[in-house]
């Protein structure tokens, strides 16, 4: 699995994506609208326009559009948090598939040893 991020045609971030497929060479298949550099940790950057020459991100908004999203108090949540939370989902759902695998694995071997104590196998 890896985490890229997905741009607009004018280069504009959009979201945080998950790649899983892989193509024909075993590498990660990343979409065209989209990039593995990294949005900046910190400082957060209100509007990041990605750079495909330079590959990095820079901030697009105006003087004023930072002021008035400070002002208003409607900061969009930071793409790291955004990471930060489809992570801790993704390693949720990994331990249960984990356990429910765990308890096949045990529902299986008492069955097997249940038939064989039966003389079965």
């Amino acid at each position: 699995m890896l985490q890229v991020y997905r741009y607009d045609e004018n280069y504009l971030f959009v979201e945080p994506v998950l790649v899983t497929e892989m193509d024909d060479t075993g590498n990660y298949a990343i979409p065209a609208d989209c990039t593995t550099v990294a949005l900046p940790d910190s400082p957060s950057l209100f509007k990041p326009k990605f750079d495909p020459e330079n590959q990095e991100w820079s901030e697009t908004a105006t003087q004023e559009e930072i002021e008035a999203i400070l002002s208003t108090g409607e900061v969009e949540e930071s793409p790291v948090r955004l990471l930060q939370e489809q992570n801790a989902l993704l390693l949720s759902q990994l331990a249960e598939t984990q356990q429910q695998s765990e308890e096949q694995a045990n529902m299986y071997a008492e069955l097997i040893m249940s038939l064989t104590e039966k003389g079965v196998l």
